[in-house]
């Protein structure tokens, strides 16, 4: 389990975001003005969320989803950010995390949106292809096959934390930590202020002043981590640590389907983040996890 220590010093604020709650503390200045760097933040997120999401009507995601093969439309700069992010991870980890899997989530989640609903009962594997084609310099998206749904259920949150969190820069806040629901985390803390201290699975992890912490695991979120080839999951609890919230996010998600070797070059290839997981017959790289200074 992952404990981040008690600050006493900050000033905590809620708010609802993508079904789940939403929580920021900062610290460093006085109540007032933490409440709207945090009404900032917020509002950074709400305004990614209606870009991002597969349920609001107005969003990217749900025009992406309707167009018909062929169609192309211009999506905007976070629409096509979160998606190179997205096919990232996807390539990190095998695919085992892919922005085209919404089909088959769904079926599995059961909510399923009211345009969708034909989609998702027809029969139809769905893949997990890229399904569309973009030019970056436009943002123009162009819909390659009818077949598959975009859905950014496994990255979205933590893709909407990044952008907040750069909305607090612009306040210049010297400490803040953002958590989404308990499974992305994104922290900082300036130079003139105290790091950051946690423990996981009861190990102290090195103090840190900033960065992402995320976690997938079969007790909360196991019906919502699906395997493209229907394997089975292979741990109990997967972490991550990265510079990004949204990389963090969705590289839990495809841990959770990935042997340990795997786990072990891709943490090799790519020294800006660092993985580690639990399961029924050990763990593995808790000590690394908890010593890695980013």
């Amino acid at each position: 389990m992952l404990r981040i220590d008690d600050r006493a010093e900050l000033f905590s604020f809620r708010h609802e975001a993508m079904a789940t709650d939403l929580v920021v503390a900062i610290g460093g200045v006085d109540q007032e003005y933490a409440r709207q760097t945090a009404q900032a933040f917020f509002a950074r997120v709400d305004e990614v969320e209606g870009k991002l999401s597969l349920y609001q009507e107005g969003s990217d995601v749900t025009r992406i989803n309707r167009m018909q093969k062929g169609a192309e439309t211009r999506i905007s700069e976070e629409c096509m950010e979160c998606l190179e992010l997205a096919m990232r991870a996807s390539a990190l980890t095998g695919e085992r995390f892919h922005p085209f899997l919404g089909l088959q989530a769904l079926k599995v989640k059961g909510k399923v949106p009211a345009y969708l609903q034909e989609t998702v009962q027809a029969d139809s594997s769905g893949g997990r292809n890229s399904s569309v084609q973009i030019d970056p310099s436009s943002r123009y998206l162009k819909k390659l096959d009818t077949g598959s749904i975009l859905d950014f259920g496994g990255i979205g949150k933590g893709y909407a934390l990044d952008q907040g969190m750069l909305e607090i820069e612009d306040w210049e806040v010297p400490v803040a930590m953002a958590n989404f629901g308990g499974s992305t985390l994104l922290f900082r803390a300036e130079e003139q202020a105290e790091p950051w201290t946690a423990k996981l699975d009861g190990i102290a992890i090195e103090p840190f002043r900033r960065g992402a912490f995320s976690s997938s695991g079969t007790g909360f979120q196991g019906e919502h981590i699906v395997s493209p080839a229907g394997n089975p999951l292979l741990w109990t609890r997967s972490f991550a640590r990265a510079e990004s919230a949204a990389l963090a996010d969705a590289l839990t998600t495809g841990a959770m389907l990935m042997a340990e070797a795997e786990l072990e070059a891709l943490c090799a290839a790519e020294p800006g983040l660092i993985l580690a997981a639990t399961g029924e017959s050990g763990t593995w790289g808790t000590r690394r996890f908890c010593a890695w200074k980013g």
